[in-house]
């Protein structure tokens, strides 16, 4: 099991949250997400530890997510 971070829209508020969870995949992790009632763009869900590296120590552009 490896714990994903993701950040995540509530459909219903348009508010942003971080979510982190322990699941077997990431594809698990985001249909969870989603069946809880938020969206979530794939490319920003990571293993927590690349999550934190690229929220502490990058400007967190679209690049970054894409290349970690």
């Amino acid at each position: 099991m490896k714990v994903y971070k993701g950040i995540a829209t509530n459909k219903q508020t348009k508010e942003k949250v971080i979510i982190e969870s322990e699941y077997k995949t990431k594809k698990q992790f985001i249909q969870d997400v989603r069946n809880n009632g938020y969206t979530v763009n794939p490319l920003k869900v990571k293993e927590a530890k690349v999550f934190d590296y690229i929220m502490d120590f990058t400007n967190a552009q679209e690049e970054d997510w894409k290349r970690y």
